[in-house]
């Protein structure tokens, strides 16, 4: 099945858009054939409610939310739902298919804490999954002469984030410094419209 989705740029908007009483146009895209479907969003921005009208083809859809910080993350979950119909909730746990407002971005959990610190004494490559579309792949060189390691950490294809670093001392120490630029790298990996 064809799956639209909003994308980062459109989100954003949202973002703006959910605070002002306009009409707006939008367009939803596919992923792998970037077929388009064309909407129009008629927002109405009241005191402690916003209502939003999605016009889709000869469909009009509307709802209306408490005004909040996450209202064009559920907006966003709302359209997605128009154009592609219920979200099924056996594909919950796959990051990419839930809910633009539950997504967690940046999760280190302990885990992957502990899959770092073993790295960083063995040396090699982990990918982690943070909650983003693609993971962020963690590289260690690591001479057994020295107490040094080199890291090498990447998130993203096309144009990805990168930091390259020498780290050196005990274990710990350098557990500490790998695991603060694994959190810089997520915090800027974040998509602006869930960053708020």
């Amino acid at each position: 099945m064809i799956k639209y989705k909003i994308d980062n740029r459109t989100l954003q908007l949202l973002n703006a858009q959910v605070n002002l009483t306009e009409t707006f146009n939008h367009v939803l895209r596919t992923a792998p054939k970037r077929e388009c479907l064309a909407f129009r969003l008629k927002a109405e921005r009241g005191t402690l409610e916003s209502t939003f009208v999605i016009e889709l083809g000869s469909e009009r859809h509307t709802l209306t939310l408490p005004n909040d910080k996450k209202m064009h993350l559920k907006l966003a979950d709302f359209i997605e739902e128009i154009a592609n119909g219920p979200l099924d909730p056996s594909s919950t746990s796959d990051p990419v298919h839930s809910a633009h407002a539950d997504r967690q971005y940046g999760r280190f959990d302990v885990q992957d804490k502990q899959r770092v610190f073993e790295l960083i004494r063995t040396g090699g490559v982990l990918s982690l999954d943070m909650g983003f579309d693609l993971p962020l792949h963690v590289a260690v060189h690591r001479p057994h002469t020295l107490s040094c390691i080199t890291a090498i950490l990447s998130i993203g294809k096309k144009s990805p984030r990168t930091r390259c670093f020498t780290a050196c001392g005990t274990d710990v120490e350098i557990y500490g410094k790998v695991s603060e630029s694994i959190s810089q790298i997520a915090a800027a990996a974040t998509p602006a419209a869930h960053a708020a």
